[in-house]
């Protein structure tokens, strides 16, 4: 084993059972035993992603609550993104050595803690040199939901050499739409970025490379095709960040260009409002198929994210050169520390987030 400190206890951020974030707890637990293959990091920044409250909350999809403790291991430490210092790495830990900046996400969750212990060659886990032009708040807030946006654009979209491309992101102004509108228009030479957000962050979406901004407060999704009709038949890509369903009901069949994709990143909401992985057992289960049929008609595709569909690997050393470059910059709408993470989990929760909200660990 190779490293200047290998601490035995750390300070984390623990889930003591699924539900409310008073749930979570900071408190001294053991640093994990590292593989042959792993190498432990000193955290210094995370994030908190929608994905992460639903989890807390334990949800119903794609697995029932007890699948997510097993995942989620004891003691369950939720954070899907890190950035920190290597502080020991295993012998057959390659490219990364001990004092090494680096940023990046890992499958199910372990960052909200002083230390975490990662695996570079993991399929599932994408890690890079942090840039010394990015903060490490920065760092800890960019990789997943760009992982997601980059997914969107390019594994399920197809937009990756598609020059002159029309896109529409709906949730402009949220953690995945804001970095897709960037990826899309400044890296992907898109021609046309629309995106839909509330009136307030209009200016906000413009200035992350928006072309036109569609505010759903004035204007409702269902009514856009109307109020644009020169959009009529012409996106090659409709992103949806949010789950609404009538953007694909509703939407998608009059903007969608003939060989256009519809790309959903979260689960259609009930009529009620609630998340699609907070749907019950018969609900999930018509809910799949109808996802299913929707596959079937070639149009539809829908981001799987953690269970196996980002670009960990090709897709995330692009997405930190253009981080490092300047082209892709993520907004950081609030910080945390650690002990105040149940704050940020709120906050999170009130879905009015505009950019990403960041959890620095001293």
């Amino acid at each position: 084993m190779v490293g200047s400190t290998y601490p035995t206890s750390r300070r984390a951020a623990v889930l003591s059972d699924f539900g409310d974030a008073s749930n979570l707890s900071v408190r001294d637990v053991p640093v994990p035993a590292l593989r042959p293959d792993e190498m432990l990091l000193r955290v210094k920044a995370t994030s908190v992603n929608p994905i992460e409250c639903k989890m807390r909350h334990g949800m119903k999809l794609p697995f029932p609550p007890p699948v997510w403790r097993l995942l989620l291991g004891r003691p369950m430490i939720l954070g899907i993104d890190f950035a920190g210092t290597v502080v020991a790495a295993g012998p057959d830990v390659k490219g990364y050595g001990v004092g090494d900046d680096v940023m990046g996400a890992f499958r199910f969750a372990g960052a909200d803690a002083e230390y975490a212990v990662l695996r570079p060659d993991d399929r599932y886990t994408a890690v890079a040199p942090k840039p010394s032009s990015v903060s490490f708040a920065e760092a800890g807030a960019v990789s997943f939901a760009g992982l997601v946006a980059l997914a969107g654009l390019t594994t399920h979209g197809a937009l990756a050499g598609k020059a002159n491309s029309r896109v529409l992101v709906i949730g402009a102004s949220g953690g995945v739409g804001h970095l897709a509108i960037q990826i899309a228009k400044r890296c992907l030479g898109a021609a046309l970025v629309a995106g839909v957000c509330s009136s307030r962050n209009a200016d906000f979406a413009r200035a992350c490379g928006a072309d036109e901004v569609v505010p759903y407060d004035r204007t409702p999704i269902e009514t856009i095709a109307d109020a644009y009709p020169t959009w009529a038949g012409t996106f090659d890509l409709i992103l949806d960040t949010v789950g609404i369903d009538r953007a694909w009901t509703v939407l998608a069949p009059r903007l969608l260009a003939k060989d256009g994709r519809f790309v959903a990143a979260a689960l259609p909401q009930s009529a009620d409002g609630r998340a699609g992985e907070d749907a019950g057992l018969v609900e999930g289960m018509a809910t799949g198929v109808r996802l299913a049929l929707r596959r079937m008609g070639g149009r539809y595709r829908f981001i799987y994210g953690f269970m196996g569909d980002l670009p960990c690997k090709q897709g995330y050393a692009s997405l930190v050169q253009w981080i490092a470059e300047g082209k892709v910059a993520v907004k950081l709408a609030a910080s945390y520390t650690l002990d105040q993470l149940a704050e940020a989990h709120r906050a999170s929760e009130t879905g009015r987030t505009i950019g990403k909200i960041s959890v620095v660990i001293p």
